[in-house]
């Protein structure tokens, strides 16, 4: 019997072109970054070899994460419309979690340590994957706070640890890019092959399936975890202390507030397509039944592509990460506008996929922005203060939904990633002018 009997035809060939593209091209990375030695990205030397045991300790963990975060979101809106629950209430009342919980959690995480918060974030996913497996409308939306909390941690509390554990070992700060770009590359593979896994596992065990997988992989990830050593941010005095000086970087310090708002905006239009994106391909389907965890896959695939693309051989070689961003925000820009004006399945398929590619490329980017700006004290707090507007914004775009056609809320998507490209060029003028003081200074 075929494993594979009622995957449409270009759904499959979709993925398997897109993965075959992405694997030629993550060869040619691999081939020109070992010829590229000059390169101050690439370790290299006496230490690298302690930089690429501590890299794989993290990357490690970072992948089953992600892959059990990715499990859960292949599936989330057909498992709630199986339900026949309200899905907008739902994914609306977790972002208006993150929202609430964002500024408390920064802090907790930088004040009480990373590990500890990155240990509690795996035994509430473990019991929000538990909560899912009930048609009860009450249960469910405490499993939607509960995942606006774990996504506030997800998103800082590991990459906080990882930083600061990569500081206190001694590595050069420029070699932060190359776990960024693998953590991208990661990322994306972890997706692609949690969104086939999903599609087995909802054609065999039904929508719960994939919620299922998460479980195990989340308790995986906490045997890793309980191993790492601990490490802290914040003031050893009061937690008032630790608020106060994170609002203070934020006040005073133009590039921390630039580079906050530039990846609320990002973000903010991620997740508003994460919510869109299930729906608007149903739409150009006309009826046809969507192949989510395929999709999905091929979706992931393109972030990464991205990864790849921004290694030091590749795009880095070309570009500075400040200036990759402003080119993320206008090719998404121009990618979230296809659906503005048609439904074509070709066209909004292949939007979708540039999108995602851009994703792949920005998160690198953030990462590498966020180390050169944000000190690592305040890492968790600062990051979990700017999820506050990007919450927000995805609340804003969840609302529309219920109130205006997908097409206008694309429109409005487009518009926050324009002002997002103009804050990205306002970062890169902030930063040239720290650059200059550095350098009237060395003089």
């Amino acid at each position: 019997m075929a494993i594979l009997p009622d995957w449409p035809a270009w759904a499959l060939y979709t993925f398997l072109g897109l993965a075959s593209f992405t694997a030629v091209v993550a060869s040619v990375q691999y081939v020109r970054d070992k010829g590229k030695s000059e390169s101050a990205e690439k370790p290299r030397g006496e230490h690298a070899p302690a930089f690429r045991a501590f890299q794989h300790q993290y990357l490690t963990v970072y992948t089953i994460i992600m892959m059990a975060d990715w499990f859960q979101g292949t599936n989330m809106y057909t498992l709630y419309s199986s339900y026949g629950v309200n899905i907008s209430a739902l994914f609306l009342s977790g972002f208006l979690s993150g929202a609430c919980w964002a500024g408390p959690v920064g802090f907790w995480i930088d004040k009480y340590g990373r590990k500890k918060s990155c240990i509690v974030y795996l035994v509430l996913e473990i019991i929000i994957n538990i909560c899912e497996h009930w048609n009860n409308f009450g249960i469910l939306w405490i499993s939607r706070i509960l995942g606006g909390i774990t996504t506030c941690i997800l998103f800082t509390g590991f990459e906080a640890w990882m930083m600061s554990e990569h500081r206190k070992r001694g590595f050069p700060e420029e070699w932060a890019a190359d776990t960024f770009g693998k953590a991208s590359f990661i990322n994306g593979l972890s997706a692609i092959t949690a969104g086939i896994l999903a599609q087995v596992c909802a054609d065999y065990i039904g929508e719960i399936g994939p919620f299922q997988a998460a479980i195990v992989l989340t308790a995986l990830a906490l045997v890793f975890v309980v191993q790492w050593p601990e490490n802290y941010g914040g003031s050893e005095n009061k937690e008032e202390d630790t608020k106060a000086a994170a609002w203070n970087l934020i006040k005073s310090d133009r590039k921390a507030f630039l580079l906050g708002a530039v990846n609320a905006l990002f973000e903010g239009s991620m997740y508003s397509f994460v919510f869109m994106w299930v729906p608007t391909m149903l739409g150009a389907l006309k009826g046809s039944p969507l192949p989510n965890g395929l999709v999905f896959a091929s979706m992931m695939t393109c972030i990464s592509l991205g990864g790849v693309l921004f290694s030091p051989s590749m795009l880095l070689s070309v570009a500075p990460a400040e200036y990759l961003g402003v080119g993320c925000f206008v090719v998404g820009a121009l990618a979230l506008l296809v659906p503005v004006f048609t439904s074509d399945l070709f066209f909004v398929l292949g939007a979708f996929l540039v999108f995602e590619t851009c994703v792949g490329i920005f998160q690198p980017c953030g990462g590498v922005l966020r180390s050169k700006v944000i000190p690592d004290h305040l890492q968790g707090s600062v990051m979990n203060m700017f999820r506050i507007p990007l919450n927000t914004l995805v609340c804003v775009g969840t609302l529309l939904t219920d109130y205006y056609p997908a097409r206008f809320v694309f429109g409005v998507i487009t518009v926050w990633m324009l002002i997002g490209a103009g804050l990205q060029l306002a970062v890169i003028k902030a930063l040239a002018v720290k650059d200059d003081v550095k350098t009237k200074k060395a003089k």
